[in-house]
């Protein structure tokens, strides 16, 4: 329910009257602190990210950056025609300023579901046509992950239909430590360079989540992944 101005004052008032008397006025350095939106690489953020995971389910690309730390690798469920009109996500060998970009072995490419860029003459530009999905999909997956173990982030272009479904195989299959990136490969290329270093791109990136599509507002619970509630 909504609550007005001036309730909301008055409610303030008698909280800044019931504490008053058993706090401190934050010094400088601490309002500097509190300012600060926690986020990787502190050290802080990371453990409590780590913490979190496998059991919330599904992790912004902030929170991924973490899990990358705590060794988790990424699986790509996109086409390879789709990533190679794209961008292929991070895989270096290593993470700091001397990685080699796209040496490491901390990602593979699965696709779920087979397509085909072609023309489209009505719309005039190429759009992606789905051609199945692919019969080989959950034993690929074994042989690429015989450790059901495996700490693993899925990703298709945005975070939605596929991954979903990836994980919801991936979890049949009797996968532990599964995690989707909302935003896709989108957003975590968007905001990871091909070092896994901070992109620091002009600008905000926002993101439809109002459409008719499936809902990147997912969750997940004890391996349970689905679509959020609307808001």
């Amino acid at each position: 329910a909504l609550t007005s101005s001036s309730s909301l004052a008055h409610g303030c008032r008698q909280m800044m009257m019931m504490t008053s008397r058993n706090t401190c006025t934050p010094t400088r350095k601490q309002k500097t602190r509190f300012a600060i939106k926690a986020q990787w690489p502190d050290a802080v953020y990371i453990s409590n990210v780590i913490e979190q995971f496998p059991e919330k389910g599904i992790a912004s690309v902030e929170e991924g950056r973490c899990l990358w730390d705590d060794g988790y690798d990424v699986l790509d469920v996109r086409d390879l025609d789709e990533i190679d009109a794209n961008e292929k996500c991070p895989n270096p060998l290593g993470v700091d300023i001397a990685a080699q970009p796209n040496k490491g072995n901390r990602l593979k490419v699965i696709p779920l579901v087979n397509a085909k860029r072609k023309y489209d003459f009505e719309l005039n530009e190429k759009v992606y046509v789905q051609t199945g999905l692919n019969p080989n999909f959950s034993s690929e997956v074994q042989k690429a992950y015989p450790d059901k173990n495996k700490k693993l982030m899925v990703v298709c272009s945005d975070g939605r239909t596929r991954a979903i479904k990836a994980l919801e195989t991936l979890d049949e299959l009797g996968y532990l430590n599964i995690v989707g990136i909302k935003g896709g490969a989108n957003l975590w290329n968007r905001e990871w360079d091909a070092k896994m270093r901070r992109r620091n791109l002009p600008g905000q990136f926002k993101q439809n989540f109002s459409h008719a599509g499936d809902s990147p507002q997912l969750h997940g619970t004890g391996g349970q992944f689905q679509k959020a509630d609307s808001q």
